[in-house]
């Protein structure tokens, strides 16, 4: 991977791994004050105070905010391309729950308490459940893993360990052994693509459009989405539709980002 600037400092390992406790332990607190005040409101504050602890740590040691969380800007074709990858990977991180859930279901009770607390019944609880679920958990959860996280396991080992390293950390950080095999799965796609392109843009748009379909199929009766799932699966049809997307998504996905880094280097190298 082909750098265009000198590399910026980084985190060390151990304080990354800090910072990652700090932040599980501020969102337990916060799921706790949640459960007084309201399960939608809890949702909120979990996912709100997520970046804290990073966002402190880089402005405390004056680390580059734009480089150490990816913020760059990225094509209108790899935006196109990563909305197409958002509706594949989200079907096959559907099925692959469903699978998972066949072998090892999930208790009932926390699948209904989990289920409860995205079912939307006002205008209030669209917005904030489709803020916080939706919105702050893509931006803030990408900022923090495929950005603050991710660069400094790259920079320490190389790109497929820290790649997979911040998968399972992700999938962890969720707190939920039930979805740690499935997030895995999708942490290792959004992980692939914020490398690539070195940009969070893509991996955020790809989470936006998982939880905003999870939210709303959450939200829909079962008997108008028969066209979609049966009982236990994904219709064929949409998972072999899904399958091609993710594949030829991901392919493209590599050749634009190669083109748009290219075009990045020539535009540096003539300043």
């Amino acid at each position: 991977m082909t750098e265009l600037e000198t590399s910026p400092s980084f985190p060390p390992i151990r304080d990354v791994i800090v910072i990652l406790l700090l932040t599980l332990m501020l969102t337990f607190f916060s799921a706790l004050l949640g459960a007084l005040l309201g399960m939608k409101t809890g949702l909120f504050l979990t996912e709100a105070v997520i970046i804290i602890p990073a966002l402190v740590y880089v402005l405390y040691y004056k680390f580059p905010l734009k480089a150490l969380f990816r913020l760059r800007s990225v094509s209108l074709p790899l935006i196109g391309i990563s909305v197409i990858l958002g509706i594949g990977l989200s079907v096959l991180v559907d099925e692959f729950d469903r699978l998972f859930q066949l072998i090892l279901p999930m208790p009932e009770i926390l699948k209904e308490m989990m289920e409860k607390s995205l079912v939307i019944n006002s205008l209030g609880d669209l917005l904030i459940i489709g803020f916080s679920a939706v919105i702050l958990a893509s931006v803030l959860e990408e900022l923090l893993f495929r950005g603050f996280v991710q660069i400094s396991f790259e920079k320490t080992f190389d790109v497929t360990r820290g790649v997979m390293a911040t998968a399972i950390l992700f999938a962890v950080a969720h707190l939920n052994p039930w979805w740690t095999v499935q997030f895995t799965f999708f942490g290792i796609f959004l992980g692939v693509m914020a490398w690539k392109s070195n940009s969070v843009i893509p991996s955020i748009i790809v989470h936006f459009i998982n939880n905003g379909i999870a939210l709303g199929y959450s939200n829909v009766p079962p008997e108008k989405l028969t066209w979609y799932a049966g009982e236990a699966h994904v219709q064929i049809p949409i998972l072999i539709l899904a399958i091609l997307s993710t594949y030829f998504g991901m392919k493209y996905f590599y050749i634009f980002s190669d083109k748009m880094r290219g075009e990045q280097i020539s535009d540096y190298s003539e300043e």
